[in-house]
């Protein structure tokens, strides 16, 4: 399933708050809550990624990468709050750069504003018990998906290159063919 629009961002959010609620409650027990927590949190960042992008194999590939920051956060980050941070960041960087770049100046400017907006969410409605770390996962999921309002915020097609009209139309009239909904 994607979730690259603005409902399908938001039902993402509500799945991902339960998610996190019932990845804690199994599995806190048995590793402990902040390292748990961490590790979700760079799963969820992955199938975020992934969702967003419209072939399959992009979103394998985002996932990936995501994955591989993640880790790479995990190591490093001396604690929960930096693998956060960065996190966001991760997040940014693959919507933007990799799967939404248009104009990168512009880019910045909404990446940064969604990010800091979801993070200072993050620490009004997040507290240390399961219901402030379900809120908080809720609540910045619920701003970033603030980026499908933003004017021209669609995904790249395949059909953006073409040179004249008719190759666009071309182009859309076979990806709605192949069932590509977008």
């Amino acid at each position: 399933m994607r979730w690259d629009g603005f409902a399908r961002s938001i039902l993402f959010a509500a799945v991902a708050a339960m998610a996190t609620a019932a990845c804690l409650l199994m599995a806190a027990p048995l590793l402990g809550g902040r390292r748990v927590l961490a590790l979700w949190l760079v799963a969820l960042t992955a199938a975020y990624l992934s969702g967003l992008v419209p072939d399959r194999r992009r979103g394998v590939a985002a996932a990936f990468g995501a994955l591989v920051a993640g880790a790479t956060l995990l190591v490093i980050a001396p604690g929960l709050h930096e693998v956060v941070l960065g996190l966001a960041v991760v997040l940014g960087v693959g919507r933007s750069v990799f799967l939404y770049r248009r104009r990168p100046a512009r880019a910045v400017v909404v990446e940064a504003v969604l990010l800091v907006g979801g993070l200072v969410l993050v620490a009004w409605l997040g507290g240390p018990s399961l219901h402030g770390v379900v809120l908080a996962v809720w609540g910045f999921l619920l701003v970033q998906s603030g980026f499908f309002l933003v004017p021209g915020a669609s995904g790249r097609r395949a059909f953006e290159g073409a040179a004249d009209p008719f190759e666009a139309a071309h182009a859309r009239a076979l990806a709605l063919l192949a069932g590509d909904p977008r």
